[in-house]
Formats: C-alpha cells, sequence, structure tokens
C-alpha cells in the first residue's frame, strides 16, 4: 500500500491543468493545489483518461470486497473512508481523500516542481517537467490535454513516472 500511495503521490505531482493558461503555468497551479491539501480542486485538473487509468491501478474493486478492512488499511495512511463510503468510493473520492490526508501533506512538505520547455500542438501539449519528492528527483515529460477551455493531464502522461 505504501509503494501505491508513494506512485500515486508522484503521478499527482506531475500532473495538472487550470484554466484556459498555457500548459505550464497549468502544471504550476495543480502542484500548487496538491502541496495545498486541496483535494477536489487538484482531482478536477485530470483529464477523465487520467482518472480511468488511475482507477485501473489501483484496483478499487478490490478495495470495496471488505470495506471494513480497506478502511482501516487506509486510515493507517491517514486517509479517512468509512466502510460505507468504500463500498461505493471512486478514483475522485479516493484521491481528494489521499491529497487531503496528513501523511500525504507531510510528505509534500519538501517537495518542488520546476517546468521546462513546453510544446502545443492544437488541443495537445507537452511539458517537460522535474519533482523533487521524499528526496528523489524523477524527470519527464507530462502529457496534457485541452479539454473544454482547461489544460489537464492525459493518462499517458502519467506513465512516465511510472
Amino acid at each position: 500500500m505504501k509503494k501505491a500511495f508513494t506512485a500515486v503521490a508522484v503521478l499527482l505531482l506531475l500532473a495538472g491543468c487550470s484554466g484556459p493558461d498555457d500548459p505550464a503555468s497549468s502544471l504550476v497551479s495543480f502542484f500548487d493545489a496538491v502541496k495545498a491539501g486541496k483535494g477536489s480542486h487538484a482531482v478536477a485538473y485530470l483529464s477523465q483518461d487520467a482518472l480511468d487509468s488511475l482507477a485501473a491501478g489501483m484496483d478499487l474493486a478490490e478495495l470495496k470486497l471488505n470495506p471494513d478492512s480497506s478502511s482501516a488499511a487506509l486510515a493507517a495512511y491517514g486517509i479517512a473512508l468509512t466502510p460505507e463510503e468504500v463500498s461505493a468510493v471512486t478514483i475522485d473520492i479516493l484521491l481528494e481523500r489521499m491529497i487531503e490526508s496528513p501523511l500525504f501533506l507531510g510528505m509534500m512538505e519538501e517537495a518542488s516542481l520546476e517546468v521546462g520547455e513546453v510544446s502545443v500542438a492544437g488541443s495537445q501539449a507537452m511539458v517537460n517537467a522535474t519533482v523533487v519528492f521524499l528526496g528523489d528527483t524523477t524527470s519527464g515529460t507530462v502529457e496534457m490535454v485541452l479539454e473544454g477551455n482547461n489544460w489537464k493531464i492525459t493518462g499517458e502522461g502519467l506513465r512516465f513516472a511510472l
């Protein structure tokens, strides 16, 4: 569970969107929301494709098999979900609660983001980014898509951090 928690945290740090700003400032805005523990705000910045990719990796069906033990296991990581909430949990809610958890906020204290080169082709963008998280530096390209008027991270954009 700790490895999955850390992997999702790194993915979240490298994902993002904002208003009709450029992709780089959108990524910075997302990072700031994650760092501040604003779960619902941060999750709103992920594309549906990214949410679907994260849901597949988290295996929500397995969590729902035994809501009591899943609730207790999540609580050990500071993620507050009652057994009733676990029974109906969606990836959105799980990510929101993870970002808002005291453990995650503590892990984010020393996190930093540096945005590099950005390339935009229509509704697609590639943002080079470097994240320092828990003393480890991860660099890669974050793929973003313009959905409506918002730049959002794609599921493919999440893959480089895995």
